[in-house]
């Protein structure tokens, strides 16, 4: 009987990630959401229009969750398909 340690099997470190999924899901969609403000301020010139912000108008912030929503929808969609695809 052998005791040296073995690597996990692929199916095994699968089962990890998808158990950590929730959390690699909420770093990547900060990160894209942090991506997007910092892509935005750079192309215009100004803060991207928060709900917060005062000088934003209505259609500009509604825009703006529109965009927000899916990237982040669109983040979520990718990291649970990486996670469950089969190799």
């Amino acid at each position: 009987m052998s005791t040296s340690a073995s690597p996990a099997p692929a199916a095994g470190r699968r089962d990890m990630l998808r158990s950590g999924a929730p959390l690699i899901t909420i770093g990547a969609t900060w990160a894209a959401r942090k991506g997007m403000m910092k892509g935005y301020e750079a192309r215009t010139g100004r803060p991207a229009p928060l709900i917060r912000s005062r000088e934003a108008t209505m259609v500009q912030k509604i825009l703006w969750a529109a965009a927000m929503a899916a990237v982040i929808a669109l983040v979520e969609v990718v990291v649970w398909k990486v996670l469950d695809d089969e190799d």
